[in-house]
């Protein structure tokens, strides 16, 4: 996630110093665990890791566009998992990178490369169908920038998104969900198949929090994330089908 504002912060847990937080303008956006890459502790990037999960098996490389860098704990959980992965990162903010790299643990090269760009730019220079993996997790506040979320940039997303990939966008939003229920309208103009993850109290209205939005040319593995999605201390929903695009309606 990436947020502009006040200066970052990195702050140690209280006697585990090498699990760390990002902190901007007071807000926790990114937590890393140095010792253990395969280590997502905030909610919403266990379900973006879920979707690394079902799309590849373990140790079977892939090819990701992440659109946000922040701390960057969702790339280097697929370094982790699926060694040999091919990896872009747009993030705007080079203070971001530096951090990542000095005490984040984010090791970058032909495998894994960042650029300091504008996530849009990337995006539109990427090659049609080549990647497997597609995430937006990128802010400014806690609104992803507007020309990130246009039915052209999601154009763009479809273009570059192999055929049987995913793309996935955390979305921060409050009830009724009007910013999470925009991009999903747009998303299921563009794509065939959608889905929405979230806790229930998010979905119906009760609380405001993360909702993570899925899109494929193919069926999504809409099963096989409802049973990720429910295991731990915050068991999640997941929507498909027509609950999804009712969700967006």
């Amino acid at each position: 996630m990436s947020i502009s504002g006040g200066a970052p912060e990195v702050l140690p847990e209280p006697g585990r110093p090498w699990r760390v937080l990002l902190r901007l303008d007071g807000e926790d956006c990114s937590h890393v665990d140095l010792r253990d890459p395969g280590h997502l502790e905030f909610a919403y990037v266990r379900r973006l890791g879920d979707v690394v999960d079902v799309l590849a098996p373990p140790r079977r490389p892939i090819v990701a566009l992440h659109l946000g860098g922040g701390g960057f704990t969702l790339p280097r959980y697929v370094a982790h998992t699926r060694p040999g992965s091919r990896q872009a990162v747009a993030e705007l903010l080079p203070e971001l990178v530096e951090i990542a790299r000095e005490q984040l643990g984010l090791v970058t090269g032909r495998e894994l490369k960042v650029r300091v760009a504008d996530a849009g730019l990337l995006l539109e220079r990427r090659s049609d169908a080549s990647a497997d993996l597609v995430v937006l997790d990128c802010f400014r506040g806690t609104e992803i920038p507007a020309h990130l979320v246009t039915a052209e940039a999601m154009a763009q997303v479809h273009r570059v998104l192999r055929p049987g990939g995913i793309f996935a966008a955390n979305v921060i939003d409050v009830p009724p969900l009007p910013a999470a229920r925009a991009l999903a309208r747009v998303l299921a103009d563009t794509f065939p198949h959608v889905g929405v993850i979230a806790a229930r109290k998010v979905l119906r209205g009760r609380l405001g929090g993360n909702v993570v939005l899925l899109a494929a040319h193919r069926g999504l593995p809409v099963r096989a994330l409802a049973t990720r999605a429910l295991r731990g201390s915050a068991p999640e929903l997941v929507l498909g089908g027509e609950e999804a695009r009712a969700f967006a309606a």
